[in-house]
């Protein structure tokens, strides 16, 4: 495959590269879990040739939902819960949903809409809720989005798709540009906000283990 287009080695494209997640628990044990993928392929993500021969989706999606009980629990807590989690029956028949509704999604709508082909790179940025008492996963369509890369031999083609002159400075090439740097500053606020929450959780474990010495309990 060609090279591609985008090479600016700026702080929020590599976050966005390698991926990340951050969670918060709400109404007590639904875990929102706000994950970025980081680079992949549809082959590497969604078929055969991620690691061992399996999608990759799954192990990305298990170290998504590991880091996410670990920022709000303890970790022998977040350890035991994630092992209930991954064995109960609700979550093994809401993951193979969740699987194939996104593998569907993308092949279905995202494929078509932006052209994509065999060996193309992209990034997908979505929100996951995950029943911690029953294991139930539930996928948030609406609030996933893609981001791809342009190979350099498809460039022009993509400019003269868009109504942009290569090499001219046109507002347009502004416009994208300031797009992908929202992008990027949103992938670096929920960076910042999940090392926020892990600072925070390791805090209050440290207070949970004062206050059990002062009552006696260790």
């Amino acid at each position: 495959m060609s090279s591609e287009e985008r090479r600016e080695e700026t702080g929020g494209e590599e976050e966005i590269e390698r991926g990340g997640v951050s969670a918060e628990l709400v109404k007590g044990n639904i875990l929102k879990i706000k994950w970025v993928t980081g680079k992949t392929s549809a082959a590497r993500l969604f078929g055969k040739y991620g690691r061992e021969g399996r999608p990759d989706f799954f192990r990305l999606l298990f170290g998504a939902i590991g880091g996410s009980l670990r920022s709000q629990f303890p970790e022998d807590k977040a350890n035991e819960l994630f092992n209930n989690i991954r064995n109960s029956q609700g979550f093994k028949d809401s993951l193979n949903e969740v699987f194939e509704s996104m593998k569907r999604w993308f092949f279905d709508e995202v494929v078509p809409k932006y052209q994509l082909e065999r060996g193309d790179v992209f990034v997908v940025s979505t929100t996951l809720e995950l029943n911690i008492n029953t294991g139930e996963l539930k996928w948030n369509k609406e609030s996933t989005q893609v981001i791809y890369w342009i190979r350099s031999d498809r460039v022009a083609e993509k400019c003269k798709e868009l109504g942009i002159t290569v090499g001219a400075g046109s507002e347009e090439i502004d416009r994208l540009r300031r797009e992908r740097d929202e992008l990027a500053g949103k992938v670096k606020e929920l960076t910042n906000e999940n090392n926020r929450l892990k600072v925070e959780n390791e805090e209050l474990k440290r207070k949970l283990e004062s206050i059990k010495k002062v009552i006696g309990l260790t």
